[in-house]
């Protein structure tokens, strides 16, 4: 091989190394996420498409069934958050997949739940504690002024109530038809993160607060291509994600 060609290879072999170098990097630093869902009905393709295409993140798009399988250290071990948009209200969860909940919260797994999650366990005080709001169902609730009140189709001017934390970084005041609740119970001690002045849903609509070692978020809209298409929604998933997850 002549002197020329033993340069080229050279530079070849340092740009291979540099290439793989790159790919790394960029692996190491996309978030790996657990997308669970079920038990709900919601603009299914929307959703999915929305989540395998959020910026930096890789997600495993699993049913409830599918976690409740799995022990809370191997989901620790193998993701950086949880991202929930499922409903349990029609069965008793077991004391094993109770244990679960609990055992991701105690090993410090940030979890994000969305829409309708704040409806479900309704016989179970921690889990509501651990989302940090209720809503409650007419079944199990015997006071019907205590009743949620739910409404789909519904244009709202949403509010960024705290432009200083990082799940709302790069978001302004925005507008978007979803489905939102009224008359929900929220933990006076969790952080306000968006708001609305409609009179007839909850003045906050997403939070965040730490419960155990987890950092949770919830975001009350999340059930409509009209949400999983809007960009300012998106952002607020990927800022979310990326808040929990440190």
């Amino acid at each position: 091989m002549n002197r020329s060609n033993i340069q080229l290879a050279v530079v070849f072999a340092a740009m291979t190394l540099l290439a793989i170098s790159c790919s790394q990097v960029v692996e190491e630093e996309n978030l790996s996420v657990l997308v669970v869902r079920g038990g709900h009905s919601y603009d299914t393709p929307e959703f999915e498409i929305m989540c395998v295409r959020l910026n930096g993140i890789v997600v495993d798009l699993v049913l409830t069934e599918h976690m409740e399988r799995m022990s809370a250290s191997e989901i620790d071990q193998q993701y950086d958050a949880i991202l929930f948009l499922n409903q349990n209200k029609h069965y008793p969860t077991s004391t094993k997949n109770r244990k679960q909940y609990m055992d991701l919260a105690n090993l410090g797994v940030g979890m994000v739940f969305l829409q309708f999650t704040l409806s479900s366990q309704p016989e179970w005080d921690e889990y509501h504690d651990l989302v940090g709001g209720k809503w409650f169902l007419k079944n199990y609730e015997t006071d019907p002024k205590k009743h949620s009140t739910y409404f789909t189709d519904l244009t709202l001017d949403i509010k960024v109530l705290d432009t200083a934390h990082p799940v709302t970084r790069g978001l302004s005041d925005f507008t978007m038809t979803d489905a939102y609740y009224g008359n929900i119970y929220m933990d006076p001690e969790v952080d306000t993160l968006l708001g609305t002045d409609h009179p007839d849903i909850a003045k906050v609509i997403a939070w965040t607060h730490v419960y155990e070692n987890s950092k949770v978020v919830y975001i009350m809209p999340g059930f409509t291509k009209g949400a999983y298409e809007n960009p300012s929604y998106i952002r607020l998933i990927e800022n979310s994600l990326g808040y929990v997850a440190e």
